[in-house]
């Protein structure tokens, strides 16, 4: 929807509760805001003229200028209050950073706010704010201690915002980049699926993420990500899926959640990629949102490490692949170049003393390949016949057309060099195991795609 888009890209912003005392809520918001943010920024705070070089306003009344998006961080009593200023100011969006709701029972409160919805746009309460590279931040985390990815393609929707910020940090950490990223919280007005619509939509988002507590909305929910997932994937992660889940849920967003067995029967009719881990969510968003479709289970794998090519070669037939004899034409090709030695036949053994151009040429072989839909390439940049050219030639594989993983293995040496391969858009991984279950879950949304 339109009007959601002051989340993400407004033109002015207030900062409602903006401390001049470090480390407080309402500093590290106003911080994260001004060296996010280009534009014209109001913190509102009766009890100081100053923060952090900003001129300060004691309330809204005395702003002239027109405000897109409004962050409040006050006591929960003093909301309510808030909001009603942002509406007589005619803001046209507010995020509830205040915590002190229907999570700790106070349902009375969050009832109070919601009878203004349909005078001002709301994100929260409970929440932590939303996120668009290199133009906003609205989160109360110090960007010391939990770092923010660059510009991507992966939209993240989340209703915990202990999940979502751990997410935008692990991306970070993996050179991994979002979009945008909206944490709902007590969701009181804007809701997931609004934020599936808007994302949907979005021309820089080619993969949504949705960590989901409970919804209210379950049969809009499925309707609307069977409009989505046939141009967009859209993986979602469940919790409160059993009994005491359930209950824990309750206690955080003051929600109810549901049975795992509907959930994913619901996911499952939508085309919804459903992650069953933490783990899985990053790893599959990162398939999803960088390589082109999966057209078969015929499956390549080149590697410098026999043992990983047999542990992949195992994986993948677990998974449903077929890692495929070569064409005898690509067996030739290795030939003329491979020492006795190697490996002709998939998975392809390089061997050890396996350099850069012998990477090179062996993913041109293979990939030409017609049976070959996609590739898996485990590298051991360790070993002393590699160099770091081969980050070089792993992104250019890309002009073949076809998907790529690669699996990568390794401390802080080898960590660097993944981190610099995903932001060139390659999907790395440190196990075999993962890589293919990634693959696994490129294919089947592929299918999904094409149904």
């Amino acid at each position: 929807m339109a009007n959601l888009d002051v989340f993400f890209n407004p033109k002015s912003i207030a900062v409602i509760g903006a401390s001049r005392t470090p480390g407080k809520v309402g500093h590290v918001i106003l911080e994260n805001v001004k060296s996010s943010y280009n534009c014209k920024i109001y913190p509102i705070n009766p009890n100081t003229n100053e923060i952090l070089g900003l001129e300060v306003f004691p309330d809204l009344k005395e702003i002239e200028e027109p405000i897109d998006l409004a962050v409040i961080a006050v006591p929960a009593d003093l909301v309510k209050s808030s909001v009603e200023e942002c509406i007589k100011k005619k803001v046209k969006g507010v995020i509830i950073i205040s915590a002190g709701f229907s999570e700790i029972g106070e349902k009375a409160k969050e009832l109070s706010l919601e009878k203004l919805k349909n005078k001002i746009r709301m994100i929260g309460p409970n929440c932590i704010g939303t996120f668009t590279p290199n133009k906003l931040d609205t989160m109360f985390l110090d960007r010391k201690r939990l770092k923010r990815p660059s510009d991507g393609s992966i939209g993240i929707i989340t209703q915990s915002g202990a999940v979502g910020a751990c997410l935008l940090d692990l991306a970070s950490s993996e050179g991994v980049g979002v979009s945008k990223f909206a944490s709902i919280g007590n969701k009181i007005d804007v809701d997931e699926i609004e934020l599936l619509e808007y994302l949907g939509k979005d021309v820089e988002t080619r993969c949504i993420v949705l960590y989901l507590e409970s919804t209210q909305k379950g049969a809009e929910l499925i309707s609307k990500a069977k409009k989505i997932v046939s141009s967009k994937p859209i993986i979602a992660f469940k919790s409160g899926k059993t009994h005491k889940g359930s209950v824990a849920v309750t206690s955080h967003t003051g929600a109810l959640a549901g049975p795992e067995e509907v959930y994913s029967a619901a996911f499952k009719q939508c085309g919804i990629i459903e992650a069953e881990t933490t783990e899985d969510i990053l790893d599959y968003a990162k398939i999803l949102s960088s390589q082109p479709g999966l057209k078969s289970n015929k499956i390549g794998i080149i590697t410098n490490g026999g043992g990983f090519g047999v542990i992949a070669t195992d994986y993948a037939i677990k998974n449903g692949f077929d890692v495929v004899n070569l064409s005898k034409d690509a067996e030739n090709a290795l030939k003329k170049f491979l020492p006795k030695y190697a490996s002709f036949t998939n998975p392809v053994d390089l061997t050890g003393d396996a350099t850069t151009e012998r990477y090179q040429k062996a993913i041109a072989a293979v990939l030409k390949d017609k049976s070959i839909a996609g590739l898996v390439i485990i590298t051991l940049l360790q070993l002393p016949t590699m160099n770091d050219e081969i980050l070089d030639v792993l992104r250019d594989t890309k002009i073949h057309g076809k998907p790529i993983v690669v699996c990568a293995m390794g401390g802080a040496y080898t960590q660097e060099r993944t981190k610099k391969l995903e932001k060139l858009g390659l999907p790395v991984y440190p196990t075999p195991e993962r890589a293919i279950r990634s693959m696994k879950v490129l294919l089947d949304y592929s299918k999904i795609a094409k149904k």
